[in-house]
């Protein structure tokens, strides 16, 4: 496969799936947003999934991003509730993020070693295991938002949509 056409079908499931975030924030209650049922608040789990979204978008596995000063572990009570526009800027940041990780990318860089061993052996493995991190976040969220809302997103097929 031509690395540019990987890199231009990681930037479309990339948008797709901020897409669909973004609907998710914009489509919860603020009912729903701090309620903690039988699982974190929904802000934290969408806070977890834009956080790791950064993080595996970053150069190196030692660094976590220092946007906020909540923690990153899901299971841990959050003290501070972010609100939907911080989520929404930051989720803004990391879309420009990406653009700018996916332009600067080589077929040196998408072959290299990845510091994110867990991930696989390369930075094109990581792309994809961020990809598949974050839809399983944004599937737990679609089922929260059906259960106690009776909406959830739309699945986007193409960031153009």
């Amino acid at each position: 496969m031509k690395d540019s056409l990987f890199i231009e079908i990681c930037r479309n499931e990339y948008h797709a799936l901020i897409q669909m975030l973004q609907k998710e924030i914009n489509l919860c209650s603020d009912d729903l947003w701090n309620k903690e049922i039988d699982e974190p608040p929904f802000w934290q789990q969408v806070y977890h999934t834009i956080y790791y979204l950064d993080f595996y978008l970053g150069d190196n596995s030692k660094k976590r991003p220092e946007r906020f000063t909540v923690k990153e572990n899901l299971n841990e009570k959050m003290e501070e509730t972010l609100s939907k526009q911080e989520l929404l800027k930051y989720l803004a940041d990391i879309e420009k993020k990406c653009d700018i990780v996916l332009e600067n990318m080589t077929t040196k860089k998408l072959e290299g070693k990845n510091s994110y061993f867990w991930t696989g052996p390369t930075l094109a493995h990581r792309l994809i295991y961020n990809i598949r991190h974050s839809q399983h976040h944004i599937g737990r969220l679609n089922s929260i938002l059906r259960r106690h809302m009776g909406d959830a997103s739309k699945w986007i097929i193409t960031s153009k949509d």
